[in-house]
């Protein structure tokens, strides 16, 4: 009676463990989902898209089955700890997902990527024009605004704000005055973002004065 007894326990022990994984499995699958897109300008931006691609390192907090393949090992598992870097649109969802409904434990920890360190936030409130943004990442404010809505960190969205109220102050001021675009390296330090606003300023200066003309 007692082995049929422990039998019977060992069974019921396996089904309950079937059901949890079956359960957690389901959980992370529908969290995982992509989720339905709203018609906004972004989700047909090209540069939107580019910037989602751009790769942040992590470091996963659990052993995931099946995703060796992302550090070159198909069908091998990512193991608890293991580093690496994935593009945003992955490890942005990633890092946000709790390990099951009741964990406080996301799939991974993203590392502060270099666009946010300390080292160059200094730079950009001592001297935001002698910064090269481009050099950092081509989509820099982009990359900024994805981070801060992760983090909901307001200050660092401040302290870009101000960087680029300053930036497109000069941006104008080029854009306004033919002369001094030529051979200046802080045009070659816009991202594409503001170089976007370079060309739609010059454009717009040069329509207007091609109408003052007419008068």
């Amino acid at each position: 009676m007692c082995k049929i007894s422990n039998a019977l326990q060992g069974e019921r022990t396996k089904k309950n463990s079937k059901k949890k994984t079956k359960t957690r499995s389901k959980y992370i699958i529908a969290k995982l989902q992509p989720q339905k897109h709203t018609m906004t300008t972004d989700y047909y931006d090209l540069d939107d898209i580019l910037a989602d691609s751009e790769k942040l390192t992590c470091k996963f907090n659990i052993t995931v089955p099946g995703l060796g393949y992302l550090e070159g090992n198909p069908g091998k598992p990512i193991h608890e700890d293991t580093k690496l870097e994935l593009p945003h649109w992955l490890s942005g969802i990633l890092a946000t997902v709790a390990i099951d409904e009741d964990s406080n434990i996301n799939f991974l920890d993203l590392a502060d990527p270099d666009i946010i360190k300390e080292k160059v936030i200094n730079a950009i409130k001592t001297d935001p024009l002698a910064v090269d943004l481009h050099k950092l990442t081509p989509y820099y404010y982009s990359l900024i605004l994805k981070w801060g809505n992760l983090y909901t960190d307001k200050t660092l969205i401040a302290n870009v704000m101000n960087c680029l109220k300053a930036r497109s102050l000069e941006i104008y001021n080029f854009s306004n005055n033919a002369n001094k675009t030529l051979n200046n390296e802080f045009l070659y330090t816009l991202d594409e973002f503001e170089r976007a606003l370079f060309k739609l300023t010059s454009d717009s200066n040069k329509s207007m004065r091609k109408w003052l003309k007419t008068k």
